[in-house]
């Protein structure tokens, strides 16, 4: 196995995320279902057996899933808050597509009512948040959300447009793998995408 290797994926199935419904607030927090856990527990890939370490975003469904994963062996596991899903604002709790569609009309830039950050905004700390775990040994398993996941996929892939109007969803537990060059470029590709607003606010 490549050390210089980072699995992205996205953590497994929620109450929430089965009926389509949003959840970025961490005074909601919503867990694993037990269709989630028992998917955790039952993957198995031949590349768990080599990871180094593990970082998860802040929400306890990242930490049920990585503890899941690496179940009976010592591997580190550390938090890191830029990884946590959007703030949906009033948004929170409901349909995916009620966001959606205000996005489409507000804009990447636009904060939704009772929010704190925009969809550039949320998407650029993930990146920042994924770029920082190459300073970890490898190879590393990243457990976050749909968006990341989402945006992740599309820059990996040049022929698709990581357009955050049009995202495909993300799959529970399909890690996407990336060497530690390839993760670089994602994360220069993203930033480019997001605009010179943001690429200023990373270079400050």
């Amino acid at each position: 196995m490549n050390p210089d290797t980072t699995y992205l994926i996205r953590h497994a199935q929620t109450s929430y995320s089965a009926r389509h419904l949003v959840n970025g607030s961490l005074r909601v927090d919503v867990p694993l279902d037990a269709e989630g856990l028992a998917a955790s527990r039952a993957f198995r890939p031949g590349w768990l057996a080599g990871i180094a370490s593990c970082r998860t975003s802040g929400f306890t469904r990242t930490h049920q899933t990585a503890e899941a994963l690496l179940a009976g062996r010592v591997v580190p596991v550390d938090a890191d808050r830029r990884l946590n899903e959007i703030d949906y604002g009033a948004f929170e709790g409901g349909p995916w597509l009620a966001y959606g569609d205000w996005l489409r009309s507000a804009g990447r830039g636009a904060v939704p009512p009772g929010g704190s950050e925009s969809w550039r905004d949320s998407v650029g700390r993930m990146l920042d948040g994924l770029l920082d775990c190459l300073a970890q040994p490898g190879p590393r398993l990243v457990v976050g959300h749909g968006l990341l996941g989402s945006v992740a996929r599309c820059l990996a892939d040049p022929q698709a447009s990581a357009d955050g109007h049009a995202l495909p969803e993300a799959p529970y537990l399909e890690p996407l793998a990336l060497t530690d060059d390839q993760l670089v470029r994602l994360v220069a590709d993203g930033r480019r995408l997001l605009g010179p607003a943001r690429a200023e606010a990373v270079a400050r």
